[in-house]
């Protein structure tokens, strides 16, 4: 039997680290280490990996109905007659081996499908722990985001609010600004309490996948490259996701699971021939002789089914429907995948554009605030005015975090649907994180 992926993936994983630690150039950081403790903790990973080799069970099972079946028995009889009083003793080893038999044949079969799906189901949880600690590790750098930016702008409407309690102690503003620069800063403290709450949350998701206290994280490198990927067409990207997504390849091999479960329940109107051989050793028989008597016998068993009370049409139909089941849930999963591939690039295409535009829309609002607190300084526009004017630029700055790391979970999701995500992956945006 093959090597499990998981080994494999682990084997990749510390290729690529190895490589990182020779080159200079590459930060293998936080993110590869809670990876790595994933691989080894995560109990999702560990449940898929025993269901898997569970799975894999169906083929020696299957295969089982091909070979031979030998037995052996013993007996020991006491039997009291007319004439006689003796105690019958002795065994049998008994030998079967099938010859013919379609049923069993198709249902070898179906073993290596279902042999193939488990392995191709433990593919796809290994690519799902990716995904998992890469949205789990992006949801505490959206929420340590989110706190920075909370931070920053309770401590700009703090002076904001200093500022003007100082201007209207010297009678230069009515109180309603002060009333107005306060209120602000009450719930800019609610924000910050709410932020810190959101970042402790989000930790608990990756000791969830590592099974320890992650305490900090490595941010990501403001040099990380949003940009298109290529081609830009979707036909390309469909094809390779009909050849590599694993969820095609498990509806494909349970579609063939069903179609071999559905051949062998309509074989069971076939007739079976089997070789049979035994070997026979008794003592004890009121013969006159005292010693042991062996017998030897083999032969041919032919057996044709007539009449079973309706049970194998019943099966036949039973496995019939369960293959048109297998082959409209490939058909949904082939649908499925090829929206989301249309999606997925669109969304990335989308992305870039939006990455491009809130960078954009933070030095506006900056520009913006710099205007506003001249209008104020000079008395042609009051405080509500600017502390509007700093919310837009935080709000820009979070949101324009946020679209680049909405790029890089639809990037990690669509290379998973094209079929090509792998521990490189890791890798390749860990070098992009800096540790602080």
């Amino acid at each position: 039997m093959k090597a499990t992926q998981r080994t494999i993936h682990r084997t990749l994983l510390a290729a690529a680290i190895s490589c990182a630690l020779i080159a200079p150039q590459v930060n293998a950081g936080a993110l590869t280490d809670i990876y790595q403790q994933a691989l080894d903790q995560d109990p999702q990973l560990k449940s898929a990996e025993a269901a898997s080799k569970a799975g894999a069970e169906a083929l020696p099972q299957s295969r089982a109905g091909l070979l031979p079946s030998i037995s052996l028995t013993g007996n020991t009889t006491w039997i009291e007659a007319e004439t006689v009083n003796y105690n019958n003793h002795g065994y049998t080893v008994s030998l079967s081996q099938p010859l013919f038999s379609a049923s069993s044949w198709f249902t070898y079969q179906q073993g290596i499908a279902q042999s193939e799906v488990a392995s191709l189901q433990f593919d796809q949880a290994q690519q799902n722990l990716i995904l998992r600690v890469i949205d789990s590790y992006l949801g505490v750098l959206r929420a340590q985001t989110t706190l920075e930016t909370s931070q920053a702008q309770e401590r700009a409407i703090k002076r904001r609010l200093d500022q003007v309690n100082a201007q209207f102690d010297v009678g230069l503003i009515a109180i309603t600004d002060v009333q107005e620069a306060q209120a602000t800063y009450d719930n800019a403290k609610v924000a910050r309490i709410l932020a810190e709450g959101d970042l402790d949350n989000s930790f608990q998701g990756l000791e969830r996948l590592t099974g320890q206290p992650v305490g900090t994280i490595d941010p990501l490198s403001k040099e990380y490259p949003i940009e298109n990927i290529s081609p830009i067409e979707p036909q390309a990207w469909l094809e390779k996701a009909m050849a590599g997504n694993l969820s095609l390849k498990v509806a494909e091999a349970n579609t063939e699971a069903a179609r071999r479960q559905a051949q062998a329940a309509s074989s069971g109107h076939l007739p079976t021939l089997s070789l049979t051989a035994s070997y026979d050793r008794d003592k004890g028989k009121p013969t006159g002789n005292s010693g042991w008597e062996e017998t030897n016998q083999i032969g041919l068993t032919l057996s044709v089914p007539i009449f079973s009370g309706g049970a194998t049409s019943s099966k036949s139909r039973q496995a019939e429907y369960g293959f048109a089941q297998a082959r409209f849930n490939q058909d949904d999963a082939l649908r499925g995948v090829t929206q989301e591939v249309r999606n997925l690039l669109r969304n990335l295409q989308t992305n870039v554009l939006s990455v491009a535009a809130r960078k954009q829309s933070i030095l506006s609002s900056e520009t913006a605030l710099r205007a506003t607190e001249e209008g104020f300084n000079v008395g042609t526009r009051n405080v509500v005015d600017v502390l509007q004017a700093e919310q837009q630029l935080y709000s820009a700055q979070r949101d324009y975090a946020n679209a680049r790391f909405d790029y890089i979970q639809n990037l990690f999701s669509f290379k998973q649907q094209i079929g090509t995500l792998s521990p490189e992956d890791v890798i390749g945006l860990d070098q992009w994180m800096q540790a602080k």
